[in-house]
This record gives C-alpha cells, sequence and structure tokens, in this order.
C-alpha cells in the first residue's frame, strides 16, 4: 500500500466488551472527520456510560497529515491510550478513531494489566469493522464548451478521475475529482492537447 490509497473503518462500531477481574472495557471504532466530532463522540460515551471511570481515545487521521492522537485519561502514562493507538497503526487504519470505556470493577490491574486490556480492547473493536479502502483525491471545477464535453469527460475516465455534477449554462461547468497519483499526467495531457491547453480549470472544494 502506498500513498495512493489507504483504508479506514467505515462506519461508527460497537461496543466490543473485554472484562478483566471486574473491570468492564467497552470498545468503539468510528471514522475520523475532525476534532469537534472526535469530540462529540468522547461526550456522547460519557453520557451512555454513566459510571465510566476513564473513556481513552485514540485517532489517526488521513496519510497526507500524518497526524495521530492519543490520551490516557486519568490511567496511567502510557498505560491506555498508547496502545489503542498502535492498534489502529497495527491494523493499518487511517482516518480512524477508537474509544475504549472503563468501568473499574474494584481490584487494580497494574500497568501489564491495563496494557493488556486496553490492547485486546481496541484489537477486538478494529476486528469487528467494516472497513472501505480509499484512493485520495483532488476536487476541482471546468468550464468546458458544449462542443468539447464528450472528449474531455473522456480524458478525465483515463486518469481515474469522477464526474461529481454537470451543470449547463452557457458553457458546462463540470464539477470533478482526479486521484492524487494521477493528477499529474492529467494535467500534463491537457496541456498537450491543442484543445484543453487554455481550459480553465481550478481547485473546486465542492466537488468529493
Amino acid at each position: 500500500m502506498n500513498f495512493s490509497e489507504y483504508i479506514e473503518v467505515s462506519e461508527n462500531t460497537g461496543p466490543f466488551v473485554f472484562k478483566d477481574r471486574g473491570s468492564k472495557f467497552y470498545g468503539f471504532a468510528a471514522p475520523f472527520n475532525d476534532l469537534e466530532h472526535f469530540k462529540s463522540l468522547t461526550d456522547n460515551y460519557r453520557s451512555m456510560y454513566p459510571k465510566a471511570n476513564h473513556i481513552v481515545s485514540a485517532y489517526r487521521d488521513k496519510p497526507e497529515t500524518n497526524q495521530s492522537f492519543s490520551t490516557d485519561d486519568g490511567e496511567p502514562k502510557n498505560s491506555s491510550g498508547p496502545p489503542v493507538l498502535s492498534q489502529i497503526i497495527q491494523h493499518n487504519l487511517f482516518n480512524t478513531a477508537v474509544f475504549v470505556v472503563r468501568e473499574f470493577g474494584g481490584t487494580p490491574l497494574g500497568i501489564s494489566g491495563l496494557i493488556n486490556a486496553y490492547k485486546a480492547t481496541a484489537n477486538g473493536i478494529l476486528i469487528q469493522c467494516e472497513k472501505l479502502k480509499i484512493t485520495p483525491s483532488k476536487s476541482y471545477r471546468a468550464r468546458v464548451n458544449y462542443g468539447d464535453k464528450k472528449g474531455f469527460v473522456g480524458i478525465i475516465e483515463k486518469h481515474g478521475g469522477k464526474i461529481v455534477t454537470f451543470n449547463y449554462l452557457e458553457v458546462i461547468i463540470i464539477e470533478l475529482s482526479i486521484p492524487l497519483i494521477n493528477e499529474t499526467n492529467f494535467f500534463l495531457e491537457l496541456k498537450n492537447n491543442k484543445r484543453y491547453s487554455n481550459l480553465l480549470i481550478y481547485e473546486s472544494n465542492r466537488a468529493n
């Protein structure tokens, strides 16, 4: 696997339940959308489990950002958050968040016991998750003459791109996306084609 594709969990999943000496660990996984969504999920699990002593969480963002995060949420340092994050990495997942809710059962588990419990819970929920293979792409908007539509769409499809929308005005406004791995060759072909060398195309936040 390389930068041209990656795997993420497809939807919110859980709980996976792990028990050890009276303590219960509830594992959840979800796509990582942004920090606000991540925090809202944490708050949701606190509401769902009012007796929880800790809600340990971790995420790994898209590969192009190369960002990850974990928190022990009051457990001994590095006994819980890093083991959860390590499972996301071991499953080779990006754009993925994992939450482990702990209800203390009265018997301390010790550092090794905590590491094992959080690791096992994170691993369990990630095994259960359905996963998607994602091809990173960039979104564009192009203004195309009616007579150029067919040829331009053919070039998009040749380079693995997708049409999001057509808007038929005086010219055709096309929202499209191009896989990042094919982006250079896509623009090189347009540049070398006299019909499209002056095509007005620019990045768009609306296309997906």
